[in-house]
């Protein structure tokens, strides 16, 4: 809770005190119960203090308007809208879209180090939650000549940033399924106990060998079988819907009423004409 003195909080919550913002008469999602509440929802710094009949020092009347919980995007890479950070969050702020989890490896298979701190810079102050994951593959391929490489050593300094979450999606699988060293480093990272999966296709021991090295996710999946299998060994599955690889549809027969709260939207490459 930033800057916020918890008794004001609860005091608005009470009703003793005007709250900051109060929302008047919307249709409000439940999520925790889906049930839908008409009610009013008050609002203390950048904390919700309750939900039923409130005032505010500002109220904002939205009488026959559906509010709900801010859409979270699990996996995207910012530099594939060709947009800067400012002007993506007024698209995605218009479609319910509040909150990103970024992985900047496009920009940093340029600029390196260099490029990352300028993708934190560009979102920092702007009213679009942006949070990354750390390139964990910069080559993707010992193969690409982009000029960076970034280890383990290089990648450290960021990790305190409060905005990075992890490690972004290991593209390298057969060096982490056969334990090479360099993926173990970025892997050991301190801080870094998130760490986003891309494993196409991996299956069996192989998945086992790949999510027992601390593989959080996958956005891979193209099959319900598949991602069935993901979601059975653990790993969350980010059903993409992106602009080069369409799985939604796929991949919806893999989620039960049981495994949702596994299963998460991700859009990974989406295109500026498609947002």
């Amino acid at each position: 809770m930033k800057n916020i003195d918890l008794t004001e909080v609860l005091a608005a919550a009470r009703g003793e005190v005007p709250a900051d913002i109060v929302l008047k008469g919307g249709c409000i999602f439940n999520s925790f119960t889906g049930e839908w509440e008409i009610g009013d929802v008050a609002i203390v710094g950048e904390t919700i203090a309750g939900i039923g009949s409130y005032s505010g020092k500002k109220e904002i009347d939205v009488t026959g308007k559906y509010v709900t919980p801010g859409l979270m995007d699990s996996h995207l890479h910012i530099e594939s809208t060709m947009v800067a950070p400012r002007e993506l969050a007024k698209i995605l702020l218009l479609n319910g879209v509040t909150t990103i989890f970024a992985d900047p490896h496009e920009i940093a298979n340029v600029l390196g180090t260099a490029g990352i701190e300028l993708m934190l810079t560009e979102t920092e102050a702007i009213p679009l939650d942006v949070f990354f994951m750390l390139p964990s593959c910069v080559p993707a391929t010992e193969m690409e000549t982009s000029g960076t490489v970034l280890t383990a050593a290089k990648l450290e300094p960021l990790v305190s940033h409060p905005r990075v979450l992890g490690l972004g999606e290991m593209m390298n699988y057969p060096g982490t399924i056969n334990a090479a060293a360099a993926v173990l480093d970025k892997l050991a990272l301190a801080g870094c106990s998130l760490c986003d999966g891309h494993a196409p296709g991996v299956s069996g021991k192989a998945l086992n060998a790949y999510l027992a090295a601390g593989i959080s996710s996958d956005h891979e999946a193209t099959t319900a079988d598949e991602a069935m299998e993901k979601l059975r060994r653990g790993a969350y599955l980010m059903l993409r819907e992106a602009s080069g690889a369409h799985n939604l549809l796929a991949l919806l027969p893999a989620v039960t009423p049981l495994n949702c709260r596994r299963c998460c939207l991700a859009t990974d490459d989406r295109h500026l004409d498609e947002l």
